[in-house]
């Protein structure tokens, strides 16, 4: 992820989702296919996860340490600590260097005691406290160096009381660890740590740690179980890793280098995350889940580990500078070292520093992913660079290429020219954050790519809604879209959304997919449809006809909008395809005759001229019926001031998720219709300030011809949905026939299924559903299980059968062969 993205996925979250298809009357569908079929192969690694470090993923999430700043590196050195003085002690906490514990870790605590009275030390509240259970073990460790003063360890609880304690005898000269158990006594959601000397002289101390005993998998540096079995559930194909931007850096001074995360965790180098905010200046990466961490958690739960390697940029909209190509040697390097460290001997220095770390046997790295999000001839000059080193050193190992941070834009094109012109990709990452409708319309986005070319990762997607809630609409879009990605499996190898994970109060992007607190975790309905999708997913792709109605006639609205203008519009006029009059303005208008959206519009109208004199973005007005279908539409516009044209809203349903054509948008440059499944071609075109234009609309059907003075500037077909999305294959371990169906509307679909070849005797199907009568349903800590999938069984006899799905539901058929 990058900050335009970021930018323009809050863009894209003002048009929100589409009110989405209404029928009077349940649809019908068919799902036809032949289990005998030779189908095509499915990717074992078709569905998986992209884990970045945003919004504390790891430190104080994933990563189960559950002290802040345990080291002492933060730019507040005693960040999430403070002096803890008990009755009759003084003393002093300094940080210091000097002859520090190793020279990554060059800051250190210095606790020097004048008085010892009860004990004099120091209080960590770990990440908004430490989240304690009753008569769980806790392993704390510290070094420590200088006089041999006794030290006591205390678990406090909210109020200061005991919650566990243990003593630590006075170690040796120089710097020592020590280790103890603490068994807390009672539950306590935002406990701290206490480390107070017992005796006057100077302690030093350094990685102050707790862990819990429970990690995943019981590991002693380990994850946090409940976030890990989360993962774990999802049957990922594969895990990418460590992430997006976090990969670049803003500069390269914090890039993300694989080598500081690796040996032990005191000697690794620590980096303050590219994702801190005003929020949360003091985000660190402290690399105790570093690359070997990674690499074993991909074993732990069945994954192919996917790493991203730094090309030698940092991030480019940054701004930040690049590797010179002269000097990208040791950048590659790195990555011949890497393949080295994840497979490579024991006899090997990376192989043996793998050994070192308990797993001498290989991690069966077989891809790689050379920079991420990058473009232009910058990012290539130095991608061929990497892939000819590789291709020669390392030729087993796959390599993913960046195609840009969005779709269909100058970046994207340029990639797929080079692409398809000769320059090598294994595998292409594609990433998209769009508005609910681009999903259900883009369903079958992969039929255009060739089987024979590069394969698709589509390695960061998320359905937005326009308030950036994980809802039930959004997962079921995302479904929808899925659908595709299974049907055409011989041009999808990999996908994912993204991101991955987020703790409450500290997140710098939504939506995610698991949200998580100190003590819960909460998975939301998009997480339900990726478990759906990755538990079931079938080994053979079965060629599969969907016959489903789309809205053969889009009907809505008028309206018209501004985006950083100042803009007047008078004259409208929408007749009905026999010529009657729908709605026609004049000097008698009524400001109240309109709806208004966006934040700061400041809408009026008199003497027939509607204007818009704020200069806000996606600021709109309309009006009509929702069943308005086939109609010309006229009116006039006028820009007064602002950087960009008009914005002319047509065949909507919903203010919030309007089909416009938008002139002079894109910092007045271009024109386009867009948005609600519009083609989104853009030809050149400017709009001058204060110039009365005439604008004309002309709607049949699926079709729209765009005039401006009378002069067709655009025509093109809206893209609807079908009423069902559906795929289907073969799970040849289980010897099941799995079908996929998702309905995203508000009405019933009565689906017929014909799986010829799949026999006439009696049987049952498994109906795992996902559905709720509220579409924008989400789930909360109060209600984990609002949205949840649900099992029953369906008695069947006989190739074809009939189901019916509720509104707004996910469902997936398995049945024995």
């Amino acid at each position: 992820m990058n900050h335009k993205t970021l930018l323009l996925s809050g863009l894209l979250a003002l048009t929100g989702a589409p009110a989405l298809m209404a029928a009077a009357e349940p649809a019908r569908a068919s799902v036809t296919f032949d289990v005998n079929a030779a189908g095509i192969p499915v990717s074992p690694t078709l569905h998986g996860l992209f884990f970045e470090d945003i919004n504390y993923a790891a430190d104080g999430g994933l990563y189960a340490e559950l002290i802040q700043n345990r080291s002492f590196e933060h730019r507040d050195p005693l960040f999430a600590c403070k002096e803890n003085a008990l009755a009759g002690s003084k003393g002093s906490l300094t940080i210091a260097q000097a002859e520090s514990l190793n020279e990554r870790n060059t800051n250190f605590l210095r606790i020097k005691v004048e008085q010892a009275g009860g004990g004099y030390g120091f209080t960590n509240s770990g990440f908004d406290g430490i989240s304690l259970k009753a008569g769980e073990r806790y392993r704390f460790s510290i070094f420590t160096r200088g006089e041999a003063l006794p030290l006591r360890v205390l678990l406090l609880g909210a109020k200061g009381e005991t919650l566990a304690e243990a003593r630590l005898s006075p170690a040796a000269p120089g710097w020592n660890r020590q280790e103890v158990w603490l068994t807390a006594s009672a539950d306590c959601p935002a406990a701290s740590l206490a480390v107070l000397a017992g005796a006057a002289g100077t302690v030093d101390v350094d990685m102050v740690s707790l862990f819990p005993e429970k990690t995943f998998r019981n590991r002693p540096n380990g994850l946090r179980a409940d976030l890990a079995q989360a993962l774990a559930d999802l049957k990922p194909g594969f895990m990418r890793f460590p992430g997006g931007c976090i990969v670049e850096g803003n500069s390269l001074a914090n890039a993300y280098r694989w080598k500081d995360t690796v040996g032990p965790v005191e000697a690794r180098y620590q980096n303050a995350n590219l994702w801190s905010d005003k929020q949360s200046p003091d985000y660190n990466q402290t690399y105790g889940l570093g690359f070997f961490e990674f690499f074993q958690l991909c074993e732990d739960i069945g994954a192919k580990p996917v790493p991203v390697l730094n090309c030698g940029m940092s991030c480019q909209f940054r701004k930040g500078k690049n590797v010179p190509l002269a000097e990208l040697t040791p950048w590659i390097q790195d990555a011949l070292d890497l393949i080295e460290f994840a497979n490579g001997p024991v006899s090997t220095k990376w192989g043996a520093l793998r050994a070192s770390m308990g797993h001498p046997e290989s991690f069966h790295l077989d891809r790689i992913a050379v920079g991420n999000e990058q473009w232009g001839a910058e990012y290539f000059e130095r991608y061929q660079a990497f892939h000819t080193s590789l291709a020669a050193q390392a030729p087993e190992i796959k390599i993913i290429s960046s195609s840009g941070p969005g779709l269909n834009d100058a970046h994207w094109t340029d990639a797929w020219k080079r692409f398809k012109s000769g320059t090598p990709a294994d595998i292409v990452d594609e990433h998209y954050y769009m508005p609910v409708d681009w999903f259900l319309n883009n369903h079958d986005r992969y039929a255009a790519y060739s089987p024979s070319g590069p394969k698709i990762f589509a390695g960061e997607f998320a359905a937005h809604e326009k308030d950036r809630r994980s809802t039930l609409r959004a997962g079921l879009a995302e479904a929808s879209f899925m659908t595709g990605l299974l049907r055409h499996g011989d041009v999808v190898d990999m996908s994912s959304y993204a991101p991955l994970f987020a703790k409450f109060d500290h997140a710098q992007w939504s939506p995610n997919l698991i949200w998580f607190n100190n003590s819960q975790v909460l998975l939301t309905p998009s997480y339900h449809v990726q478990a759906l999708f990755a538990q079931n997913r079938p080994d053979t792709a079965l060629p599969t006809t969907v016959a489903a109605a789309g809205d053969t006639s889009p009907s809505g609205r008028i309206g018209v909008g501004t985006w950083n203008t100042q803009a007047e519009y008078k004259d409208f006029r929408v007749t009905s395809a026999d010529g009657k009059v729908l709605y026609e303005s004049g000097t008698s208008a009524n400001i109240r005759e309109w709806q208004t959206a966006g934040t700061g519009s400041q809408w009026s109208l008199s003497n027939g001229v509607l204007a818009q004199k704020a200069g806000g973005e996606n600021l709109r007005a309309h009006l009509g019926s929702p069943s308005w279908s086939d109609y010309p539409l006229s009116l006039k516009a006028r820009k007064l001031s602002g950087a960009e044209g008009f914005l002319i809203i047509f065949q909507t349903k919903d203010i919030e998720t309007p089909s416009w054509w938008n002139l002079g948008g894109w910092g007045n440059t271009a024109h386009a219709l867009d948005n609600g499944g519009l083609p989104g071609t853009r030809v050149k075109g400017t709009i001058e300030t204060n110039r009365w234009y005439d604008i004309r609309l002309e709607l049949s059907g699926k079709h729209v011809r765009a005039f401006l003075d009378n002069k067709l500037i655009q025509e093109g077909d809206r893209n609807v949905p079908p009423s069902l999305f559906a795929a289907a294959g073969l799970d040849k371990t289980a010897k099941d026939l799995v079908v996929q169906l998702v309905n995203p509307f508000d009405h019933p679909a009565t689906v017929t299924v014909s799986a010829a070849g799949l026999g006439h005797k009696p049987r049952s199907v498994r109906v795992t559903s996902l559905s709720h009568a509220d579409q924008l349903a989400v789930n909360t800590l109060e209600m984990p299980g609002n949205v949840a999938p649900s099992v029953s069984t369906k008695a069947i006899a006989g190739e074809t059968f009939e189901i019916t799905l509720p509104p707004f539901t996910h469902e997936v058929l398995r049945t024995p062969l």
